[in-house]
Parts: C-alpha cells; structure tokens; sequence
C-alpha cells in the first residue's frame, strides 16, 4: 500500500514538474516581441561629429623576417619536411635556450619587482633606481641576443637545400605581398 502511494506521488510530481517546465506562452500585450527581447527605446539621433583635419598615417606594413623564433611553423610552411634527428636536434636546441631565457626573464621580473618597491619609497635613491635600470636593459640585451642566437643554430641544423628553400619561401611570402 504504501509502495502505491509512494508510487503515485511520483508520477504526479513527475507530470506536475513537466507542466511547470514548459515556456511560458508569450504575453498577448507584447506584440510581437518575445519574453527575451527588450523593449525598444526612444532614439536619438547623436549630434553630427565634425570631421577630423589631422592627415591619418598609413598603417604600419608588416615587419620583414617573419615570425619570431618559429622556424618549426616557417619549415612547414615551406614545404620543408624535417627528418627525425633534425627534429630531435632542434628540439634540443630550442629547450636549452628556452632554460636559459627563462632565467634570465626570471631575473628581469626580480629586477622589476626590486623597482617598484623602489619607486614607492618615500626617499628615492636615483643612483639605486638607475642600476636598476641598466640591469634590466642588460638583460633585455642578452635575451633578445639568446633568442636571435637559437634561431641561427636551430637554422644551422638544416641542410643547405632546405635552407634555400626556405629562403625562397621567406623572400616570396614577407617581400612580394
């Protein structure tokens, strides 16, 4: 007996909450519009903007040497298909540079973080903030060094056809857009 009403009680809470479940019908007052639309607002119309009488720059063009440090994407973009060991070879490369760079970026975020409490102190020492300074463009210098540096000896892993080919595809595709 009690399994029936047990039973019952769920079948009618099941077709009860499929009744409450259903989308409402929209409301007649609204027109045409649905529930989720909102309603329009008066316009108006924004005031004329005068015109600008400065002369727009072009755009900047696209800088030559394609992308930086994807030899990976370039290789394949050629049409390059590199053999297991290169593949090897280069990955090796870049992960030794990438752990050098690393640190270095390391460094450089210590540097920012020893400049900022700097600069918040109330007595700023010019000749400390300076330092600073030239360590971080030292470090700037030597990461953008390690980076033009890994891209030379990941080319140099290259045979001398596929570094042709490669030129040829950069020469077309960053030089004749």
């Amino acid at each position: 007996m009690k399994t029936k009403i047990l039973l019952t009680t769920l079948i009618i809470t099941l077709m009860s909450s499929m009744v409450f479940a259903q989308v409402p019908p929209p409301d007649p007052a609204a027109g045409d519009r649905r529930r989720y639309e909102a309603e329009p607002r008066d316009r108006r119309e924004a005031a004329p903007r005068e015109r600008e009488t400065r002369v727009r720059e072009p755009a900047p063009r696209p800088r030559a040497g394609g992308p930086k440090g994807d030899i990976y994407r370039m290789c394949r973009n050629a049409g390059i298909y590199l053999s297991d060991e290169q593949l090897n070879e280069m990955s090796s490369i870049a992960y030794e540079y990438e752990l050098k760079i690393n640190d270095l970026e390391y460094q450089k975020r210590n540097i920012d973080y020893k400049f900022k409490i700097e600069r918040e102190k109330i007595d700023i020492d010019l000749n400390v903030v300076k330092d600073l300074i030239s360590q971080k463009k030292d470090l700037e210098k030597e990461i953008d060094y390690l980076r033009i540096e890994k891209d030379v000896s990941m080319l140099d892993v290259l045979t001398d056809e596929q570094l042709q080919q490669l030129n040829t595809y950069r020469m077309r595709y960053y030089y004749y857009r």
